[in-house]
Formats: C-alpha cells, structure tokens, sequence
C-alpha cells in the first residue's frame, strides 16, 4: 500500500512539474514568435513608410511643376491682353 501511495505521489509530482514546465516553455516560444513578428512587421512598415515618402516627394514635384506651368500660362495671357 505504502508503494502504490509513493507511485501515486510520484505521478502526480511528475505531472505537475511536467504542466508547469510545459507551460513556461510555450510561454518562451510564444514570446519568441511575439518579438519576431514585431521585428517583421516593423521592416515592413519602415519599407512602406519610404515607398509613401517617395510617392510624396513625386507627387510635391509634380504639382509644383503644374503650378510653374499655370503661372507661365497667366503671364503670357496677361501679356497678350495689354
């Protein structure tokens, strides 16, 4: 009797420290997954940040140009009208 208790005890140490240590493991591995994922999406929105910057600077130029453009136009029709 003395030995089936001893297993039992034994069983049920075993099995809790398996589930404690199970559990910090996948903590671990989750942060792990957590920070790698963080690490990724930041490259992708740093990329994406520059491709936007970019499109901007374009886009600042192009309108720019436009407005050189409309004024060349207004001048040479204000001209043309005295």
């Amino acid at each position: 009797m003395d030995v089936k208790k001893a297993l039992l005890k034994r069983v049920a140490v075993w099995t809790v420290l398996g589930v404690v240590g199970g559990g910090v493991a996948a903590d671990m591995l989750w942060r792990q997954k957590g920070a790698q994922e963080q690490t990724n999406l930041r490259a992708q929105q740093t990329q994406e940040l520059q491709r936007l910057e970019a499109q901007v600077k374009e886009l600042t130029d192009q309108l720019a140009a436009e407005r050189l453009r409309r004024e060349a136009l207004e001048r040479s029709l204000s001209e043309g009208r005295k």
